[in-house]
């Protein structure tokens, strides 16, 4: 799934209602709306005005909202997510929902509001958008290897999937050493005891080292996602920017692990 969805902005230029979003999910809205009969506006009718969110790489993602009869104008939103084609390539979807339900059923995430054949509606998330520059949520990590998961992190430091050019990648803000040890430092002294000073050097070297493995998995899922995706988005082209980075970045780092 790519970056945190659930919060995204509505793209400049919103689609019609009808426009990929299956029936099966119009129902399902219309049943929401008709459970919240007493908070949504009277005489709005229980069709909602739905937006499509940019940011999704994966999934089709879009907010149906409808107003409600507050005085200040508030809304009544849910999140719609219509599974992207081929999804089933990289990972098992069936296995995603058993655990997104799991998690919802826990009070984890947004909670989950029905189910559909291609996808579900879940609770929106109502939250302070913040800059790429600031953080990167990992939503997508899939080896369980902490050094793994905080190189993709960083990798995807580069990305702003809430630009007009979603693909385009700018490496210039990859954390730098400095960062790098910093947010390491904070991440293990995060279990309350102080880590050792060889203990934050090693793991900075195993994550820079995984940050070659990111660099392949993303430049495969590119690859395979420009001939079973069709959402607006160039994964060539991101495909290509990560390649390039490998190829950029293999050199020096497998340098200092043969001269250790």
């Amino acid at each position: 799934m790519a970056p945190n969805e659930s919060q995204q902005s509505p793209a400049p230029a919103p689609a019609p209602a009808e426009r990929g979003i299956p029936e099966e999910a119009r129902r399902l809205l219309r049943e929401l709306a008709a459970a919240w009969e007493d908070d949504v506006a009277a005489g709005c009718g229980r069709e909602p005005e739905v937006v499509p969110l940019k940011g999704a790489m994966t999934n089709e993602v879009y907010q149906a909202r409808w107003p409600t009869g507050g005085e200040e104008r508030e809304e009544r939103r849910v999140l719609v997510r219509v599974y992207g084609e081929g999804v089933e390539l990289f990972f098992d979807r069936e296995d995603e929902v058993r655990t997104f339900e799991c998690m919802s059923r826990h009070g984890h995430g947004p909670r989950l509001l029905g189910r559909f054949r291609n996808g579900r509606v879940e609770e929106f998330i109502h939250a302070r958008e913040e800059s790429s520059c600031k953080y990167s949520f990992q939503t997508l990590s899939a080896a369980d290897l902490l050094a793994y998961d905080i190189a993709n992190h960083f990798c995807e430091m580069a990305a702003d999937y809430h630009s007009e050019e979603p693909h385009i990648l700018d490496y210039t803000k990859y954390p730098d050493a400095n960062e790098r040890k910093q947010f390491v430092q904070t991440y293990l002294s995060s279990s309350g005891e102080e880590s050792e000073a060889e203990e934050v050097e090693n793991l900075i070297k195993s994550i820079e080292k995984y940050t070659l493995a990111s660099h392949l998995v993303w430049c495969l899922w590119g690859i395979i996602s420009d001939h079973v995706n069709d959402i607006d988005f160039d994964y060539k082209e991101y495909a290509r920017q990560r390649l390039e980075q490998y190829r950029l970045k293999k050199p020096a780092i497998l340098t200092s692990q043969i001269a250790e």
